[in-house]
């Protein structure tokens, strides 16, 4: 879908009229690039447990998952097809830029309202909430290129990429798993643990938001980046950098994930001695030490204006931000362990990490795929607790659906718990 908004993107830039079928044969011409190169490609590596033969209670248990999330999505299908209308958000910041871009059949532009009210040069719109005016234009392509195709703005069906996020995301967290030597049945559970959250069912529904697109990219990043850690296969990397790319182009809080994938890349690249990394950290901690206490400022390409100081964070692209504290751990208390969007998972992943802490000759907790999602989840507490955010959080707006981009990351690290270490390697492509 990445590659498809690319392409639309790539279509509007050489002044052509956006074609359902033109476009369609770039999308073709993706996919036989895609499957020259399986072709061509040798086995990924593959832990030698994963090709033990499951027990007959796990072959029961795999089905009767299997059958639960199969039961449950078909009544999510039929929840996205009987809905008659796009969700607040999507309607206010989202669909009416490709509605426009359907009905002119190119990408015209949006500006502020109190621009648009000055403007007197080509036609450009503007949106109702000002605030959706920068937003990336990532989700209104993937509505467009559904629209283009059923060629009309108003039908449900222009919504089931949405349905369809979840699932790719479960195909790939079991892939992932299997290819780490996590046991079948553990990886079926993963991906049932994963596409059960009722949270992550809502937003499947709720389509037209940006939040699911922008977790399931994240977490394969992070999976693109274990995979390539582990068998060095150039393709990885590409995909690892296309993930890291996407979330920036999904939602300005996607500029911050992005930027975690790339570090966490950096210092899986660097490969550095826990001594060198130590110091590393130990310095940074000074270096911003002093920058809390001098300020520091500097003008970016794309991103703009990048400042901080003790009182305050700007970043251009994402706003400015008053630095204070906010007493809202009791909302995260009551969102984590009493509210059901969730379910169980922070009762589980509680216990569970301190499993993988007291029992690290048994299971080990892959370091280097925890970071970026540990990372995601300081960020998040970071923006509820010292920004204005606290209002969203106190009354359960946005701190749920930020915490939609941590999830699925998390379960993956820490489902490579039960990965095993001896694998079976082969050279790239």
């Amino acid at each position: 879908m990445f590659l498809v908004t690319l392409a639309i993107r790539a279509w509007d830039l050489l002044g052509l009229t956006l074609n359902f079928w033109a476009l369609a044969a770039v999308v073709t011409t993706f996919s036989g690039i895609g499957i020259v190169l399986l072709l061509r490609q040798s086995r990924a590596p593959v832990a030698r447990s994963a090709y033990a033969a499951p027990l007959p209670w796990h072959l029961v248990l795999i089905l009767l998952l299997l059958a639960l999330l199969g039961w449950r999505y078909a009544t999510l299908v039929q929840e996205l097809l009987l809905r008659p209308l796009y969700a607040w958000d999507a309607w206010m910041n989202w669909v009416p830029k490709a509605i426009v871009w359907f009905q002119h059949g190119e990408l015209v532009d949006f500006i502020y309202p109190e621009h648009w009210l000055q403007h007197t040069g080509p036609e450009v719109y503007t949106l109702g909430n000002r605030q959706a005016t920068p937003y990336p234009e990532t989700v209104p392509l993937i509505q467009l290129w559904m629209m283009l195709g059923i060629g009309t703005w108003d039908h449900s069906v222009i919504l089931l990429p949405w349905l369809l996020v979840p699932v790719a995301l479960g195909l790939a967290l079991f892939g992932h798993l299997r290819q780490a030597g996590v046991p079948q049945y553990l990886a079926v559970i993963a991906c049932y643990l994963l596409l059960s959250l009722p949270y992550l069912n809502v937003h499947a529904v709720l389509a037209g938001y940006a939040d699911i697109w922008l977790a399931a990219s994240f977490c394969l990043g992070v999976g693109a980046l274990y995979a390539w850690r582990q068998s060095r296969q150039w393709g990885y990397a590409v995909l690892f950098a296309l993930m890291a790319l996407l979330s920036s182009q999904l939602k300005n809080p996607g500029v911050v994930l992005a930027l975690i994938l790339v570090l966490a890349g950096i210092r899986a690249f660097l490969n550095l001695r826990l001594r060198v990394e130590l110091a590393l950290a130990v310095l940074l901690a000074g270096l911003l030490g002093v920058v809390l206490a001098y300020g520091f400022s500097v003008e970016l390409p794309w991103l703009g204006r990048i400042a901080l100081d003790a009182d305050a964070i700007e970043v251009g692209r994402l706003g400015h931000f008053e630095l204070q504290y906010h007493p809202v751990g009791t909302t995260f208390l009551e969102t984590f362990f009493v509210m059901t969007n969730w379910h169980l998972l922070w009762f589980l992943l509680v216990p569970f990490a301190c499993y993988c802490v007291f029992q690290a000759t048994q299971s080990r907790l892959p370091v280097t795929e925890f970071l970026p999602a540990f990372a995601a989840l300081v960020f998040v507490v970071f923006v509820f607790v010292f920004s204005r955010h606290y209002v969203a959080a106190e009354n359960f707006v946005t701190l749920n659906r930020a915490l939609l981009y941590v999830v699925p990351a998390m379960t993956f690290s820490f489902f490579l718990c039960f990965s095993s270490r001896e694998s079976v390697r082969s050279p790239g492509i």
